[in-house]
């Protein structure tokens, strides 16, 4: 039972009332902290909830799934993700994109009406695990299982105890985020001695009534995404980096993460598929800037071109078009100046030798009359 003597709930308050469900542009974790609405009175200014727990718990996952249907919901979670993802990567970090291989549950001993918590994104309203719950995860791993020297611990994850001073580990440990709104199941812990728990004078005998009590836990399937990088981005940092990286792989497929992982909790596993997305993005971006780069270095007449598609390798027919259209047109034209027009006949002459050079050692009737023209001009300002 839980006694509110003095802090009334705040769905109490007439303007508030409406509250006793998740607004659509709310966030879920606030709202499930702050507006339980199941309790029953027990005396003046007394509540409890008792069997009506789980009634909460439910109400607030079908308030996720419906917040779940909106794009907007999405959008803000995957810009998340993303500015997490950019910031790991100049910071010439690492990410680890990890799925839940059973049910885990984070925050279980957060302050909460129901007793049971939760641990939500403050902004995002949806589950995480905090930086300094992963740091304490590849931590406690290291120390029981990898037989590491103290010192090297103490120099990757910084002090702990005031006798070894204050210092900072050489790897920072970003929250883990999940890259959509995560899914929630309900899980109920089914004690069944509890007259001996609350009053050790009892004796834990077989014939109490087991005293089911819910909790919420984030479903299997969930991809979270991990994060490390290094203090100082130096030969050191990189190093540490990468050891603290695989340690992190080992702690959440061994020993998992959050609470009851010791009867198969929060276990997780490597998600390839969306570490292949990761790495298609980031090649896509390189490219990107490598383009970028590449069109700020060209002549004005090489940047039209390469808008009209000159480097399309997908779509010839493309550039092609404003070839006929376009370029010859204006490499025979007298409004511009003889230099202009060599540029244009030797870039022509360039695209056709490298996306159908076929066609320009020997064109066919299609491509016959562009070719002799472009060839035209490549001998005459040859000559000048």
């Amino acid at each position: 039972m839980i006694k509110m003597k003095r802090n009334r709930p705040l769905y109490n308050d007439p303007i508030l009332n409406q509250m006793n469900a998740c607004p659509q542009d709310a966030n879920l974790g606030l709202w499930y902290d702050k507006f339980c609405d199941t309790w029953t009175e027990s005396g003046q200014a007394n509540r409890k909830l008792e069997n009506n727990k789980k009634l909460w718990i439910e109400k607030a996952i079908r308030s996720q799934k419906d917040l779940s249907k909106q794009k907007e919901i999405h959008i803000l979670q995957h810009e998340a993700v993303k500015r997490m993802e950019n910031l790991v990567t100049v910071k010439k970090g690492k990410l680890l994109f990890m799925k839940t291989d059973s049910r885990f549950i984070t925050g279980l001993g957060n302050s909460n009406p129901i007793e049971n918590g939760f641990a939500w994104h403050h902004t995002l309203g949806t589950a995480y695990i905090p930086g300094s719950s992963v740091k304490g995860i590849v931590r406690n791993w290291v120390q029981e299982w990898t037989g590491t020297e103290d010192e090297e611990v103490l120099r990757i994850f910084g002090s702990i105890k005031k006798d070894q001073g204050e210092r900072v580990g050489s790897v920072i440990f970003f929250d883990a985020l999940v890259i959509e709104p995560a899914k929630l199941e309900i899980e109920m812990l089914t004690p069944h001695f509890s007259k001996y728990y609350k009053d050790k004078r009892n004796s834990p005998v077989e014939w109490y009534a087991p005293t089911p009590i819910p909790y919420m836990v984030v479903a299997k399937d969930q991809t979270f995404v991990f994060g490390v990088a290094p203090q100082k981005n130096d030969e050191q940092g990189q190093k540490d980096v990468a050891k603290v990286a695989g340690w992190l792989k080992e702690a959440l497929e061994w020993t998992g993460a959050g609470a009851k992982t010791a009867i198969g909790f929060g276990r997780f596993s490597e998600d390839f598929r969306r570490k292949a997305e990761r790495e298609q993005e980031i090649a896509s971006r390189e490219r990107e800037r490598q383009r970028k780069i590449k069109q700020a270095q060209m002549t004005p007449i090489q940047r039209e071109m390469f808008e009209d598609g000159y480097e399309d390798e997908k779509n010839k027919s493309l550039f092609m078009e404003q070839m006929t259209k376009k370029w010859l047109i204006r490499m025979e034209s007298e409004k511009i100046s003889d230099e202009e027009k060599k540029e244009i006949a030797e870039l022509l002459a360039k695209w056709y030798q490298e996306k159908l050079e076929k066609q320009w050692k020997k064109p066919n009737k299609k491509n016959k009359d562009k070719i002799r023209r472009i060839q035209a001009a490549l001998q005459k300002y040859a000559k000048e």
